[in-house]
């Protein structure tokens, strides 16, 4: 472990956060919490990259390095865990921060399947106390409770039917079919599940190959989906759309339909052209959402809470995804488990900025 020697007494009082994964991700979250959000500092970093940890740790204002995910979460001056690694760590780290009694703001999804997801579940349910906040930041987006908060005043009665569209500019690696759907569908699931309110019963998922000879391979990934109540999804994922990145939801209800704004960058009128600008990716995109996040994550954990995307709702967004994969091999629709919820979850529990997509809260 290294430290920079820099006086503690700057930063007594606030939050201790270590930061696990200083990746693009992990290092968004590095920067807005050292220079945008008040009550907390950086307290630890790690990566296997040592040297891009130790950059990081010192533009946000210095911090101990780490080789060890274990010994920074055990380190005392850390009150609170940020995991921003590669999937396949999540549950693990997620599931040391609970037996360690901290809070954790664990980036989606829960691991690279449902046991993961399940595993993480148990041990917040064995432990009695809501520690994980999951990374499923499009509750905070404002596009995204906006339209929520239409939904819930009544704009358009009931919601009947959520279609979500998500592109990514390009593919930099050769994706899976059944990666797409854990590591960016969910995003959509759980939107979906939010905003409608409601659980996802069935789940039927089709894709388009990418390589002829691999057909596990995708470019473009379609997932319809059928709730409990009655109500419809269809989610388009593609991972090569060859223009930007885009997310566009719509939710058609009884009375009306509600539709995210396309693009979010002014309208440039020039040379006979009326154009705009396409974020490139979801760190510009969803700027604003990751902010407001990480504020309601240091804000509650301060007090050894949770808020947003819970444990829960992370397992349920897996268990959709589970269906979604085994529906991409059986060609047909797949059930999606009914199951009762933790009594932990129930919403008078939940934390504001987010909190359980099924079930009317």
């Amino acid at each position: 472990m290294e430290t920079d020697g820099e006086d503690e007494a700057v930063t007594e009082g606030t939050l201790g956060v270590g930061i696990v994964g200083t990746g693009g991700m992990g290092g968004r979250h590095a920067r807005n919490l050292g220079h945008r959000i008040a009550g907390a500092h950086i307290a630890a970093v790690m990566d296997v990259d040592g040297e891009r940890a130790a950059a990081v740790a010192a533009e946000c204002g210095g911090a101990a390095v780490f080789a060890d995910a274990a010994e920074l979460i055990g380190d005392r001056a850390v009150d609170a865990v940020l995991i921003a690694s590669p999937d396949p760590t999540h549950a693990d780290l997620a599931v040391a921060c609970i037996q360690a009694g901290k809070p954790v703001l664990c980036e989606k999804p829960l691991g690279v399947g449902l046991d993961d997801a399940r595993r993480v579940l148990d041990a917040e349910v064995a432990g009695g106390r809501k520690l994980v906040q999951v990374g499923l930041m499009r509750t905070y987006d404002p596009q995204h409770t906006a339209l929520k908060q239409a939904i819930d005043d009544g704009a358009i009665g009931r919601p009947l039917l959520f279609r979500g569209i998500h592109k990514h500019w390009r593919a930099d690696v050769v994706r899976t079919a059944v990666d797409v759907i854990v590591n960016s569908a969910v995003h959509d699931i759980h939107s979906a599940r939010w905003l409608m309110a409601d659980d996802v019963a069935k789940v039927y998922a089709n894709h388009v190959t990418d390589l002829p000879d691999r057909p596990e391979t995708t470019r473009l990934v379609l997932l319809q989906l059928v709730f409990r109540g009655g109500g419809l999804a269809e989610i388009e994922v593609d991972v090569d759309a060859g223009y930007g990145y885009e997310v566009i939801v719509e939710v058609s209800g009884e009375r009306g339909t509600l539709r995210t704004p396309s693009l979010t960058s002014p309208i440039l009128r020039k040379a006979g052209v009326a154009s705009r600008a396409v974020e490139a990716d979801w760190l510009e995109r969803f700027r604003a959402a990751y902010v407001l996040e990480t504020e309601a994550w240091v804000r509650v954990a301060r007090e050894g809470k949770a808020a947003g995307a819970t444990a829960w709702d992370g397992y349920a967004a897996m268990q959709v995804a589970d269906a979604a994969a085994r529906s991409l091999d059986s060609g047909t629709a797949e059930a999606v488990p009914e199951e009762p919820r933790p009594a932990l979850y129930d919403p008078a529990c939940t934390g504001p900025g987010g909190g359980s997509g099924g079930q009317a809260e």
